[in-house]
């Protein structure tokens, strides 16, 4: 998946699994300064605070609402609602992925 960052820069997402318990995780990929390329993640993994995400979502926290909202534009993802966790109730979006078969290309993308 492609977008436009902030910046205006052209942008790459991609969907993996969390290895601790296998759920998706949407990441920015990016070329470093070496020239390899890294994924940050933008998903965050709530199991322990007992939340799972269902099939084709995942969890992103307030703080990266700005950075998919290019995927969300290009209806990619939908925000279907929130959850609250932690101590200091901090926010995260429960975000549905839109496009079809995710769970078999993020299996594909976790093992290359």
């Amino acid at each position: 998946m492609n977008g436009t960052n902030s910046f205006g820069e052209p942008i790459t997402y991609a969907v993996t699994r969390f290895r601790n318990d296998g759920t998706l995780a949407l990441m920015a990929v990016y070329v470093d300064s070496q020239g390899e390329e890294q994924f940050y993640p933008l998903s965050t993994n709530l199991a322990e605070y007992g939340y799972y995400p269902m099939p084709s979502h995942t969890f992103v926290t307030s703080t990266y609402k700005a950075v998919i909202q290019p995927l969300i534009n290009q209806e990619y993802l939908r925000v279907e609602g929130t959850v609250e966790y932690g101590t200091f109730n901090t926010v995260a979006l429960d975000v549905m992925i839109l496009m079809s078969d995710i769970e078999h290309l993020a299996d594909n993308n976790g093992s290359e």
